[in-house]
């Protein structure tokens, strides 16, 4: 038997951004199967209560909080309220993103910013609420979602492969300065 298949989560807090639906979900909700402490935000109260439906329904105790990942202040606070509600986050995966597939030429430089700003400056600024507590403990796990795009340039997907990019080398990054 692979010993990598059975692992334990037990003791562990995980904030997983945008975990309302779809890959983050999938992720999350792996990690409570593994015994980890679920804790996730989305952008607005309807799609953490969508959420909160879909881990209650699953059987998944989460934490849903309502947290703009790009608002510095606001995931400041989101962390030091999870930190006093659930515990010490252990596990970060930033998930939240954005694509918009718009040719080059055509793209306003409004939402290729708004893209860089999900996809890029928000996992700066999530990684660097929860590193405090990581660097005191000794311990904890960042984990950023990347894409083939870090690697590859495709038709339409400019500023999602220049952010994808970028948060690759960030993650090599925190890798290097804080492993």
């Amino acid at each position: 038997m692979n010993q990598f298949l059975n692992f334990s989560l037990e003791g562990k807090v995980a904030l997983v951004t945008g975990a309302s639906y779809g890959i983050g979900f999938a992720i999350a909700s792996a990690f409570a199967e593994q015994g980890a402490t679920v804790c996730f935000n989305d952008i607005n109260q309807e799609l953490v209560d969508k959420g909160m439906a879909a881990y209650a329904e699953k059987g998944i105790k989460a934490h849903g909080y309502v947290c703009d990942v790009t608002d510095e202040p606001a995931v400041q606070a989101m962390v030091a309220t999870i930190a006093k509600e659930v515990g010490t986050i252990d596990i970060l995966v930033n998930n939240a993103g954005i694509i918009r597939r718009v040719p080059m030429h055509e793209m306003d430089a409004a939402d290729f910013r708004r893209v860089i700003d999900i996809d890029l400056n928000a996992p700066f600024i999530v990684a660097k609420a929860v590193l405090p507590a990581m660097m005191e403990k000794r311990a904890g796990k960042i984990i950023n979602i990347c894409s083939m795009m870090s690697e590859l340039g495709r038709e339409t997907v400019s500023a999602y492969a220049a952010a994808k990019g970028g948060l690759k080398m960030l993650t090599r990054n925190i890798c290097s300065e804080y492993g």
